[in-house]
């Protein structure tokens, strides 16, 4: 849905990036847990809010 794997490979940034961006906005989120919203293998309520916060920050950052 937000492309987030494919997106950062062309910025050449990596999901630690975001989720350390993540933590600057008070989102805390573990990388394997992050992963899995990611790939969609887990998708909690926590999970629509860290992906569309990754969304915004990738946004962000494709933008510059």
């Amino acid at each position: 849905m937000y492309d987030i794997v494919v997106r950062l490979a062309r910025l050449h940034k990596r999901q630690s990036d975001v989720i350390k961006a993540l933590k600057k906005q008070g989102i805390n989120v573990y990388p394997s847990e992050f992963s899995n919203f990611v790939n969609g293998v887990m998708s909690p309520p926590k999970s629509d809010l860290v992906l569309s916060e990754a969304d915004k920050i990738i946004t962000e950052w494709e933008a510059k």
